[in-house]
């Protein structure tokens, strides 16, 4: 397959809560997309990324996501109804990864709620701690896509919060 973002012109990519939560020794759990029929939908953003800024995207995605994933065009559907979207198509055709199970990061199934849980409230990396991508994923659910209803975001944050006793309404702080 030919690279779609060879080409240098502006393009959307489609983020879903991607993000580097844990090391190799331990590895973090994030959101990943892989290739399944299904009529869920996957709620995420839609990024324009201009022109002038692709060679520089291209190169930080291809570091961060090219080992494990392979890169699609796939149509994105907005929710947006306000005139501020005029413009965007529906649906969008964005850039999205595709996870691979070769990846050696690729876990497969969830564990059971609570040992995920726990799992990612000992996990630590660069960009920091697990929980933070937890939570904050859980807050984005609830705040900017409360109709998106995810049952396993939602159980898993709760899990976590119970271990740690912390309420979910009060936002996560980013260790430093």
């Amino acid at each position: 397959m030919n690279d779609p973002l060879d080409n240098g012109e502006a393009f959307w990519i489609f983020g879903y809560g991607e993000d580097h939560r844990g090391t190799p020794e331990a590895p973090g759990r994030v959101v990943t997309l892989i290739e399944q029929e299904t009529d869920e939908p996957v709620w995420g953003a839609a990024y324009l990324i201009a022109p002038s800024e692709v060679e520089r995207i291209k190169a930080y995605l291809d570091l961060r996501e090219i080992n494990g994933y392979t890169i699609h065009r796939h149509p994105v559907y907005h929710n947006s109804r306000t005139s501020e979207s005029e413009d965007i198509p529906n649906p969008i055709t964005a850039i999205l990864y595709i996870g691979t199970p070769d990846n050696p990061q690729f876990v497969g199934p969830p564990e059971s709620t609570s040992a995920l849980a726990q799992h990612i409230l000992d996990s630590r990396g660069p960009s920091g701690e697990n929980k933070e991508y937890l939570y904050n994923l859980y807050t984005a659910l609830e705040q900017l896509a409360p109709e998106a209803h995810d049952s396993h975001i939602s159980e898993l944050a709760k899990a976590a919060a119970k271990i740690e006793g912390v309420s979910l309404d009060i936002p996560v702080e980013p260790s430093s």
